[in-house]
């Protein structure tokens, strides 16, 4: 077997795994693998990213994490994935207007044609960003688009819109219809 297909194979079980000293465990290997992998692309860089972002102490590793992703960012400016979460990273710190500056960057036509709920919930975060600094107009205008698309996927496509909930008030028009499609909303 190759050396990539075996890493990513790695991260398919490091995934899967559900208790902490298996990720822990699975996270090294993988770490140990790339470090013998002299060409490192693009793909690599987002992996070794991810590996720490997905575990519980990733703020321990929000320095490397960032530097992981930018590194991928810089290999390949088309791998939309490292855009999303180095976004996702500046999210998590409430760090919002650097997040948003990073959601914009994204290309929103290859992640709709990747995975249409990573789409979905990309405007919903560049709403809750705009909200969130206070432009609250132009944040409901995305959480709008959230609406349009959630009216209009099926239930398997649709990601919970936690951040939409959290800005709007319960009685907004847009949190009313979002919990006419879901009833486990309340």
């Amino acid at each position: 077997m190759d050396l990539r297909k075996k890493i990513f194979n790695k991260y398919d079980d490091f995934v899967l795994a559900e208790e902490k000293i298996d990720k822990d465990f699975l996270r090294s290997e993988i770490k140990l693998l790339l470090e013998g992998f002299s060409n490192k692309d693009s793909n690599c860089y987002y992996l070794l990213g991810l590996i720490d972002y997905e575990s519980d102490d990733w703020e321990m590793y929000i320095e490397s994490i960032v530097a992981n992703f930018k590194k991928a960012i810089e290999l390949d400016k088309e791998n939309v994935l490292p855009q999303l979460y180095l976004a996702h990273c500046y999210h998590d710190q409430n760090n919002l207007k650097l997040a948003l500056e990073n959601y914009q960057k994204v290309d929103k036509q290859k992640l709709k044609e990747f995975q249409i709920w990573r789409y979905t919930k990309l405007i919903e975060q560049i709403g809750y960003c705009y909200y969130k600094l206070g432009d609250k107009q132009k944040g409901e205008e995305y959480f709008e688009e959230v609406l349009v698309w959630y009216k209009r996927l099926p239930e398997i496509d649709r990601v919970v819109p936690y951040e939409l909930i959290s800005c709007l008030p319960k009685k907004h028009p847009i949190v009313i219809e979002i919990k006419k499609c879901e009833t486990y909303l309340d």
